[in-house]
């Protein structure tokens, strides 16, 4: 399926590294296009309304708006609220996990024996730089941009490498001005590819 707009005027850009987080502003409707820079890469991303964290992106009630939890071009991404926050409106791989979750310093405790932060602790040190509440932060908010997650029909749901390549992105018009938060994953593969690589984020108007 094609893209349904295309973007303009680019007005900003920034490179985020992994196991490292960032954030950013971007008004009703903008275009913020995620850009997977050397291929295989996983973001877990957050938005909330600017100046409104207790209105976050909603992973579970977007997919039950949709009926369904593969996302395409033209699906809108619903808050907690249901009120459209993003459009998708382009995306080279169609493939992402939309279930919410984050790894986390507790996890990579238990599964890794490494006491480093996961997303999740990234993501709240965000929330705390923007002045929020970490708390406020919940697990259905997290879009795991370019995660594969397979689901067999035993039930096993089956963590595989990611399939972007160098350059692949989504692209997401902004339906209110919102505050995006990220974390550039560092989990090893298969979550990632061989090495944790970088991000690239460009907003246009």
């Amino acid at each position: 399926m094609g893209a349904i707009m295309s973007t303009a005027n680019l007005v900003d850009t920034v490179t985020i590294a992994p196991h490292t987080g960032g954030h950013g502003y971007i008004k009703k409707g903008q275009s913020l296009r995620i850009i997977d820079v050397e291929g295989q890469q996983v973001a877990d991303f957050v938005a909330v309304k600017t100046g409104d964290p207790t209105e976050f992106q909603d992973c579970v009630y977007t997919s039950w708006h949709h009926g369904r939890y593969h996302w395409r071009e033209g699906d809108t991404i619903r808050s907690n609220l249901m009120n459209d926050m993003w459009t998708i409106t382009s995306d080279r791989t169609a493939n992402h996990y939309t279930g919410g979750g984050f790894c986390s310093n507790a996890a990579r405790r238990l599964y890794l024996n490494s006491d480093e932060n996961g997303c999740r602790d990234t993501i709240q040190e965000e929330y705390r730089k923007l002045g929020f509440d970490p708390n406020y932060l919940q697990s259905v908010a997290c879009f795991n941009i370019f995660m594969t997650v397979n689901y067999t029909p035993e039930g096993d749901w089956v963590i595989d490498s990611p399939v972007t390549r160098a350059g692949d992105y989504i692209e997401l018009r902004a339906e209110m001005d919102l505050t995006w938060m990220v974390s550039v994953c560092a989990w090893p593969e298969v979550v990632n590819g061989e090495q944790p690589t970088p991000l690239r984020f460009e907003t246009y108007d």
